[in-house]
C-alpha cells in the first residue's frame, strides 16, 4: 500500500522535512517523494494526526483498479500550473465508478475519492484522514489559560516536536519553556514534557497550560538552561531560544544553551533570530513579518 500526502504550507520543503522526521520517529527509514504539494510514501505510518503541514492523507490507488461500496463522493483538485475542470472530472470519475452497490453522496459520503492533477498527471487516492487545521486554531495563545506575546504558533511548534524525531513514551526539554507552546504539542503526540525557565509565572502558566489539554504527567522546574541535565535526562531537546533583549541579558541565555546542547547526545531542534549559532547552521528560513525572520536549526 502506497500514501499520498497533501502538503500544507508555503514552505513546502519544511512540510517535506517534517513528513520524513515523522516518519522516523515512527520506526520508518523510508524518506517520502515529493511533486511539489503532494508528497508519496510506500510505508504506513500510525500517529498521521501527529503532522502539523499535512492537509490530507490518501491510500494511493491506481485509477483502473478504483472500486467503491455505499455511499461516495469524488473531489477533484488541480495542482498543476495548467487548468484543470475540476467538475467535470470529479463527474466523469463518478460516472465511472458508479454501480448498482453504490451511491453518490456529495454531503455524508462514507467514502471520498480523491484525484489530483499534477503537472506529471492524475494521482487517485482513498481519503484516509483529513487533518483538522482548526484543533490547532483551539490552542492558539490567547485561548489558553495563560498567555504571552511571544508564544509560538500551534502549528509551527508542532513542526519542530515532529522534526526532533521524539518517539511515543520518549521524553522532550523545553529549557525555555515559556508558556508551554511546544510542550503542549509535544503531550499530544504522547511525548512525555520536561521543561525549564527562570520565571516563576512562566513555570506556574506553563501548568496550566498542560493541564488544560489534558497532559498532566509533566515536569517543569524554575532552573537556569545551565542546570538542565542535572535535573533531566531529555531524548531530545526542542526550543525556540530568547531573541532580541532577552537574548542579550546579563543571564546569557543563548550562551548557555550552545554548552547545553555540545554536552547533550540526543537530537536538539531549536529556533532562533540569526542565521548562525557558533557553528551550527539553519536548515530553514522563516519570514514572520518584514522586520523578523526566523531560523530552524537541527543538531
Amino acid at each position: 500500500m502506497s500514501y499520498i500526502y497533501r502538503l500544507a504550507g508555503e514552505n513546502l520543503e519544511l512540510a517535506e522535512a517534517e513528513l520524513n522526521s515523522f516518519l522516523r520517529s515512527q520506526g520508518l527509514e523510508e524518506k517520502c517523494e515529493r511533486q511539489k504539494q503532494l508528497a508519496f510514501t510506500d510505508s504506513e505510518p500510525s500517529q498521521l494526526r501527529r503532522l502539523g503541514l499535512v492537509h490530507e492523507v490518501c491510500e494511493k490507488v491506481e485509477a483502473s483498479e478504483l472500486k467503491v461500496s455505499g455511499r461516495y463522493a469524488v473531489r477533484a483538485e488541480n495542482l498543476a500550473e495548467k487548468e484543470f475542470d475540476n467538475k467535470k472530472n470529479e463527474k466523469k470519475l463518478g460516472k465511472k465508478l458508479s454501480r448498482l452497490a453504490n451511491k453518490v453522496d456529495l454531503e455524508n459520503p462514507e467514502t471520498v475519492i480523491k484525484t489530483y492533477n499534477t503537472d506529471k498527471g492524475l494521482h487517485h487516492g482513498v481519503l484516509i484522514d483529513k487533518l483538522p487545521r482548526g484543533k490547532f486554531n483551539q490552542r492558539s495563545n490567547e485561548k489558553r489559560p495563560y498567555s504571552s506575546p511571544i508564544s509560538l504558533d500551534p502549528v509551527l511548534a508542532r513542526v519542530l516536536v515532529n522534526l526532533s524525531e521524539a518517539k511515543f513514551g520518549e521524553t522532550l526539554l523545553d529549557p525555555f519553556c515559556g508558556t508551554g507552546g511546544i510542550l503542549i504539542e509535544a503531550g499530544l503526540c504522547g511525548i512525555g514534557v520536561r521543561g525549564l525557565d527562570i520565571q516563576e509565572d512562566m513555570i506556574s502558566g506553563t501548568r496550566k497550560n498542560l493541564e488544560e489539554y489534558g497532559i498532566i504527567n509533566h515536569s517543569i522546574k524554575k532552573e537556569d538552561v545551565s542546570n538542565a541535565l542535572k535535573h533531566f535526562d531529555p531524548d531530545v531537546i526542542v526550543t525556540d531560544l530568547p531573541y532580541g533583549k532577552a537574548s542579550r541579558s546579563e543571564n546569557r541565555p543563548v550562551q548557555k544553551f550552545v554548552e547545553l546542547i555540545n554536552e547533550f547526545d540526543g537530537k536538539t531542534v531549536f529556533m532562533y533570530d540569526k542565521p548562525k549559532l557558533e557553528d551550527h547552521r539553519p536548515q530553514f528560513e522563516l519570514k514572520v513579518h518584514k522586520s523578523l525572520t526566523r531560523y530552524i536549526y537541527k543538531v
